[in-house]
């Protein structure tokens, strides 16, 4: 061979090589490229479920793979949301959370970390909030409620010791002069099961809402200044003088180090969902209003929301101030 005829067969040798491993090394999938896991760390048909529920069709359809949601009760959402965060940081696992296990870092050893352990994703919802009765008990308003606590012993479900809807009912207690029996529950929709059977005389949550429409509970005020667009005529409680500060909202969070792709990615898809007609009826529904932010405006609002909850547990005497 002459030096040309080498060149040509030493070209031909590495174009073939090249060729070959073009076709064995396979192409990175971008993500996703299998179902997620979607972790809700309380009981099925809880506020919590709910909401994951009511996105979950939507996200599947734009991702093109499957929510597999995996309900993982107790401890007031840190349990599950401890397993989730204990997940490999792949972006594959994510965990619908309320402000309660983000935000109520104060009153008892959490098992996890919220700043070293925590990738905010994307805040989904905020939630219409209102305080209702058992509806044999007398009261129509805040100023019986009062009255009636204060003569007869009240008792009130909750969530669990610590979360949201505890520290919503002894904010009222507090901003009226009352004192209340607390009953907690593991999930929303236990606590609100105790309040349609009697168990219990009052609650605060967002899941007891559609109740009210049908009777099974008497509604007294909303705690948030917004009223829910299925039932206006309930008035707030700050319309009748009693000022509870309302920070409810649902997200996605992942374990830190979970790749920027599947973070965005996952972001991305929320912010579509929720553009959706029939996600933001689903939504109203449940009273709650799609308020989507992204990681970094989510993150900030996990921030702020920790100032609160310290300066609200101080008041009430959980935590003591520094």
């Amino acid at each position: 061979y002459n030096n040309d005829g080498v060149s040509r067969v030493k070209f031909s040798i590495a174009t073939i090589v090249l060729a070959a491993l073009s076709v064995a090394s396979p192409v990175q999938a971008e993500w996703p490229e299998r179902d997620i896991r979607i972790v809700v760390p309380y009981g099925p048909g809880g506020s919590t479920d709910n909401t994951t529920r009511a996105v979950q069709p939507a996200i599947e359809e734009i991702l093109g793979v499957k929510l597999t949601i995996e309900n993982i009760g107790g401890g007031s959402g840190l349990i599950g949301t401890a397993k989730a965060l204990k997940a490999k940081a792949d972006g594959y696992t994510f965990s619908m959370n309320p402000t309660s296990t983000m935000a109520s870092i104060f009153t008892r050893a959490m098992p996890y970390d919220v700043d070293a352990d925590v990738q905010p994703v994307a805040r989904i919802a905020r939630s219409w909030l209102a305080l209702a009765v058992h509806p044999d008990l007398p009261i129509t308003n805040v100023k019986e409620f009062v009255e009636y606590a204060k003569a007869n012993r009240i008792s009130y479900s909750s969530t669990g010791v610590g979360g949201i809807t505890h520290i919503y009912m002894e904010l009222f207690a507090d901003a009226t002069g009352i004192e209340m029996t607390h009953v907690p529950h593991r999930g929303s929709s236990k606590a609100l099961n105790a309040l349609l059977g009697g168990h219990v005389q009052a609650q605060i949550d967002s899941n007891l809402l559609p109740q009210l429409q049908s009777g099974g509970v008497r509604g007294i005020g909303y705690v948030n200044n917004e009223k829910w667009p299925g039932y206006e005529q309930l008035p707030t409680l700050q319309e009748q003088g009693v000022d509870v500060p309302h920070m409810s909202w649902f997200g996605f969070v992942a374990r830190k180090g979970t790749p920027a792709e599947a973070v965005n990615g996952m972001a991305a898809a929320v912010e579509k969902a929720l553009q959706r007609d029939d996600v933001k009826e689903r939504l109203l529904k449940l009273a709650l209003y799609p308020g989507f932010q992204g990681p970094e405006d989510f993150a900030a609002q996990i921030k702020r929301d920790q100032t609160s909850f310290k300066a609200v547990l101080t008041k009430l005497g959980a935590i003591k101030a520094k």
